[in-house]
């Protein structure tokens, strides 16, 4: 039997790959990692994010949270900011997406700067 990965999953789930989808993805996993977290099967973690964009399905995927099982809290600020909390010890971690994160990447820096003059 063929184990299909976790991004495979994610996009399975948002039905096609957009850098949204990606951004998602990293701060699931970062935010899983520095909470020392599995997958929520019941109610163990709770989200808060704040957007309604791609990035929302791949923390629905990676951290179990679900607006069904109400452990996934929208506030509309138009941001790519997720909130991860573990209810069991009350730690929680707020992943922030920033701009300046690119410039790092001189591949990525001489691209932006082409297109954008």
């Amino acid at each position: 039997m063929c184990q299909v990965s976790d991004w495979e999953r994610v996009v399975e789930f948002h039905g096609h790959v957009c850098l949204g989808l990606a951004m998602g993805y990293r701060a699931a996993l970062a935010a899983l990692r520095v909470l020392e977290a599995d997958p929520a099967a019941d109610e163990e973690l709770v989200a808060i994010v704040e957007n309604d964009a791609c990035g929302v399905d791949a923390l629905q995927v990676l951290t179990g949270c679900t607006f069904g099982k109400g452990n996934l809290i929208f506030r509309d600020w138009g941001k790519p900011v997720y909130t991860i909390g573990r209810r069991d010890n009350g730690k929680a971690v707020r992943v922030v997406m920033k701009d300046t994160s690119w410039a790092v990447d001189e591949e990525f820096a001489a691209l932006r700067r082409k297109v954008f003059g």
